[in-house]
C-alpha cells in the first residue's frame, strides 16, 4: 500500500468519524429537547389548569359585580379579580420563559444562564402565588356568599375560626407538595442543560 493510498484512506476514515460524531450530537440534542419539553410540560399543564380556574372565577365576579351591594364586598371582589388575573399571567409568563429556551440556537453556557434567570423569576412568582393565594382565600368568601345569598353562613365566628385555619393549613400543605414537585422537575431540567454545557 502506498503512502498516498494510506493518506486517502485515513482522510475517508476521519471524515466518516466526523459525520458519525455530528449525527450522534444531533441525536443527543433531539433527545434532550424532547425530554426538556416533556419536563417543562409537567409544570406548564398544571399552571394552565390553575390559571383557567382563576380566570373563570374572575370572569364570574366581573359578570356579577353589579349584584354585589355591600361596599366592602365590592372591594374584596375587586382584589380577588385583580389577583386572579395578575397571578396566572405572571406564572404562565415565567413558565414560558423557562420553556422557550431553544436548545439548538445558542451556546450551552448562554442557555444555562437564561434558564437560571427564568428559574429565579418563576420561584419569585410561586412565592407570591402562595401569599396571594392566602389573601384570595379570605377575600373571595364574602362577595361569593353575598352573590349566593348565604351571608349568614360566613357571619358566624365559628365559621371563620374553623375555615381560615383549616384553609391555611391546606394551602400550605398543597403549596409545599406542588413546589417540591416543581423543584425536582426544574433541577432535573437544569442538570440536562449543564450536561449539554460539559
Amino acid at each position: 500500500m502506498e503512502l498516498d493510498e494510506m493518506k486517502s484512506l485515513w482522510a475517508d476514515l476521519s471524515l466518516q468519524v466526523e459525520r458519525q460524531d455530528k449525527i450522534q450530537k444531533e441525536l443527543l440534542l433531539q433527545i434532550t429537547k424532547q425530554k426538556f419539553r416533556s419536563k417543562m410540560n409537567s409544570i406548564r399543564i398544571p399552571e394552565i389548569l390553575g390559571s383557567l380556574v382563576c380566570v373563570a372565577y374572575a370572569v364570574y365576579f366581573l359578570s356579577r359585580f353589579g349584584e354585589i351591594q355591600l361596599w366592602y364586598n365590592q372591594v374584596f371582589a375587586l382584589v380577588t379579580i385583580l389577583i386572579m388575573i395578575a397571578l396566572p399571567t405572571a406564572s404562565l409568563t415565567a413558565v414560558k420563559g423557562m420553556q422557550n429556551i431553544r436548545l439548538d440556537s445558542e451556546k450551552p453556557a448562554v442557555l444555562l444562564e437564561k434558564f437560571i434567570k427564568n428559574k429565579v423569576r418563576f420561584w419569585k412568582v410561586q412565592r407570591y402565588g402562595v401569599f396571594f393565594g392566602a389573601v384570595v382565600m379570605i377575600t373571595i368568601l364574602p362577595p361569593l356568599s353575598e352573590l349566593n345569598d348565604s351571608l349568614s353562613a360566613i357571619s358566624t365566628p365559628i365559621f371563620w375560626m374553623i375555615y381560615i385555619p383549616i384553609g391555611l393549613v391546606f394551602l400550605f400543605l398543597f403549596s409545599r407538595w406542588l413546589l417540591k414537585k416543581y423543584r425536582r422537575v426544574i433541577e432535573s431540567s437544569e442538570k440536562m442543560l449543564q450536561e449539554l454545557h460539559e
